[in-house]
């Protein structure tokens, strides 16, 4: 038996719909515990780790560990017509192997979804000695990642002890951002060592876009590894973290 309820319907919203721009399908795993799902993009640049604990639902029943394939294309479909407002109840139709999710508002609606099989990967956890952490407010990097494009396809992220700098050189021209300490955009800034990195925009573009404007992003950085972006997710209780593989910079 899988049977939740959410408050709001928002959380999950906005986690499908910034999961969905990497990833077409996964597998959610429901246990006692809540729901998790790790997956990689099908080039294998990307990483998605979401985990949903029970304390960020007002009802949670789950007799045993279940794990149901999602098609996250379909899901966000039926996602977006939802009111952020909404009370939502998932549910898992075992006969007809579907997934029904109820929207109770102004009034109430159900529209469901067939699962689909999907293998759930077993994703080690990376080991990434990060030197340096940055809190940011996701519009800020919206805007940094929306000027980088202008003239090219990658774009730079480096971090010192004072500032956070978003960078992008080609034939075309170039752009830069620079956050430093008492900005209004940079929330905090924590450096062991300096770190700097490059990464494709499209990936990056993908993972933010979503995001509301004033949601704050956390950064973590290294030299030449890859970058790992955490979203706070029902008021700090979940987690949505991407990780992404750096482009190797010509010397």
């Amino acid at each position: 038996m899988v049977s939740v309820r959410m408050a709001e319907s928002k959380v999950l919203k906005t986690c499908i719909g910034m999961m969905v721009n990497l990833i077409e399908e996964a597998a959610f795993k429901f246990t006692p515990e809540g729901i998790k799902m790790k997956a990689m993009d099908p080039s294998h640049i990307a990483l998605v780790d979401f985990e949903l604990p029970v304390a960020a639902f007002v009802e949670y029943n789950i007799e045993q560990p279940t794990v149901l394939g999602i098609n996250l294309l379909e899901m966000n479909k039926i996602m977006s017509r939802g009111k952020a407002e909404d009370e939502l109840i998932l549910e898992f139709d075992e006969k007809q192997n579907r997934m029904s999710l109820t929207f109770k508002g102004v009034s109430t609606r159900r529209l469901s979804l067939p699962l689909i099989d999907v293998r759930e990967a077993e994703l080690p956890e990376p080991k990434l000695q990060f030197t340096a952490t940055a809190e940011v407010l996701a519009g800020v990097i919206q805007d940094g990642l929306k000027d980088a494009e202008i003239v090219g396809d990658n774009v730079r992220f480096e971090i010192s002890d004072n500032e956070l700098v978003i960078s992008a050189e080609s034939e075309k021209g170039t752009t830069e951002l620079k956050l430093g300490k008492g900005d209004k955009g940079l929330a905090k800034l924590n450096v062991k060592q300096p770190a700097r990195a490059m990464f494709n925009i499209k990936y990056l573009g993908d993972i933010t876009k979503a995001a509301s404007s004033t949601d704050v992003i956390t950064i973590n950085l290294g030299m030449d590894l890859p970058i790992q972006l955490d979203f706070s997710v029902a008021e700090g209780k979940g987690k949505l973290r991407f990780l992404l593989a750096p482009r190797i910079e010509a010397e």
